[in-house]
């Protein structure tokens, strides 16, 4: 049974409230809202949330606005740290931010969307999900004897940024008087040259002043997401406030955020300010993961982990699952015209073949994904807080890769077709990871969905 990521609402409003818990609902979230005092029972709870929300715009956190801030450094500080995450959501424009900024992890000013907050709590659960598997892949290591390398926690100050801005050059100026001492700015007058300076160099954010509407900008969003390097890149919408409105079909597009005008320099600030350590942080995360694999752990062949180590890592998934509910999903890849490649061109070809898809699939999975070469030509996925509906969209997307890639051998002229199978399942309760692996590979891609 797939799990739900626990949300704790600090700081009761009727007026939202209710549209609230039915928006994080329909998006997969179990919700709890409560005053400080029940919100500090939940924090000692046996299940922790994942993220914690200070609804600023709460009767409570209008009259005490620092007993809520006061609580978001205290969780900060505490060992609950580094696995919730805590957004403030619904602040006023005047309160002064630029000290608490530290202590949280995202922002949203002004009044309360829940879209957007859905939104946002699904990037910040995400990165709970990349943590806790780093992790756990660190001691499924150590049961092998390796040493680990050097933890790594969300920056605090994200030193200076490189931030490419589209769209009216007119408020070219209103946005560097904001960001000019955190940031470079690198100006754009069209999508073309965005999409151009994106492919040949290093953004840590793209702010979109949208004069005319949020709406032609979907298109260029969508283009940015189909380039891999880009795919976390923070792209920040400057709207009026009534564009929020079309919210659900703004994010779907790839856009992270959409900060409502008119806007302070001190919130453009530390919003982007927020969105940057975001990035960074995950970037410090890939790199450990990249440098936590290692020769004992690996296939010889493709470089992606044992299935030794496959096994072993899955087995603490599936223990982890059965603690705090939060599912994830297994997938079996292989290459079903293997034997007529080794008989047409030769083993030796067969095994670069192999070597190839190895490297493809380890190209297209997330960080947090475990991929591993199971047996000759199958390949085993682990997708970490992953339900089956969305780890079928990232299977189809690396078959179709695949399917559409053009393989070469040396001695043979013509490119060689792979055909690459696929099968998926989700965790469920009473799974152990030789039960849920032999289950996935009886349920085709299609009938997963």
């Amino acid at each position: 049974m797939q799990g739900s990521a626990r949300v704790l609402i600090v700081g009761k409003d009727p007026s939202s409230d209710k549209e609230m818990a039915k928006t994080l609902a329909d998006g997969g979230f179990e919700c709890t809202i409560g005053d400080i005092a029940q919100s500090a029972a939940e924090l000692c709870g046996s299940r922790r949330p994942d993220v914690v929300v200070l609804n600023m715009q709460s009767k409570r956190a209008r009259s005490a606005p620092k007993t809520f801030l006061a609580l978001a450094k205290a969780l900060r500080q505490s060992s609950l740290s580094n696995y919730m995450r805590v957004m403030l959501v619904g602040t006023d424009k005047s309160m002064e931010l630029a000290d608490a900024a530290a202590d949280i992890d995202d922002l949203l000013i002004g009044p309360v969307n829940p879209a957007q907050i859905r939104h946002r709590l699904h990037a910040l659960v995400r990165l709970n999900t990349i943590h806790e598997e780093l992790v756990r892949r660190m001691n499924t290591s150590a049961k092998y004897g390796l040493e680990a390398p050097a933890p790594v926690s969300q920056p605090s100050d994200i030193g200076h940024a490189t931030i490419l801005v589209l769209g009216d050059p007119a408020q070219f100026a209103t946005i560097e008087n904001a960001l000019a001492k955190q940031a470079t700015l690198i100006g754009a007058l069209s999508e073309s040259t965005a999409l151009d300076y994106l492919t040949r160099r290093d953004f840590d954010a793209v702010l979109i002043n949208a004069a005319g509407g949020i709406e032609p900008h979907i298109e260029f969003a969508e283009q940015v997401r189909y380039h891999s390097r880009l795919f976390n890149l923070p792209i920040v919408v400057l709207a009026e406030r009534d564009e929020i409105a079309k919210c659900e079909q703004v994010f779907e597009s790839g856009i992270t955020d959409v900060i409502a005008k008119p806007y302070s320099g001190a919130e453009l600030k530390i919003r982007i300010d927020l969105l940057v350590r975001e990035l960074r942080f995950r970037c410090s995360l890939k790199t450990i993961y990249q440098q936590a694999k290692h020769l004992a752990t690996s296939d010889a062949l493709t470089g992606l982990y044992s299935r030794g180590f496959a096994l072993e890592h899955i087995s603490a998934m599936v223990k982890d699952a059965g603690k705090t509910s939060q599912g994830f999903s297994i997938a079996n890849l292989s290459i079903t015209n293997i034997e007529e490649i080794n008989e047409t061109l030769g083993y030796a070809a067969g095994d670069r073949i192999i070597r190839q898809i190895g490297e493809v699939i380890g190209l297209l999975v997330r960080g947090e994904d475990m991929a591993a070469r199971y047996s000759g030509s199958k390949f085993l996925l682990a997708l970490p807080d992953t339900p089956v509906e969305s780890a079928h969209v990232a299977i189809m997307r690396i078959t179709g890769v695949v399917a559409h890639t053009e393989f070469v051998v040396e001695d043979h002229n013509a490119p060689v077709a792979v055909r690459l199978d696929a099968q998926l399942a989700g965790f469920e309760d009473g799974d152990t990871a030789k039960s849920l692996i032999a289950r996935s590979r009886t349920v085709t891609l299609k009938a997963a969905a």
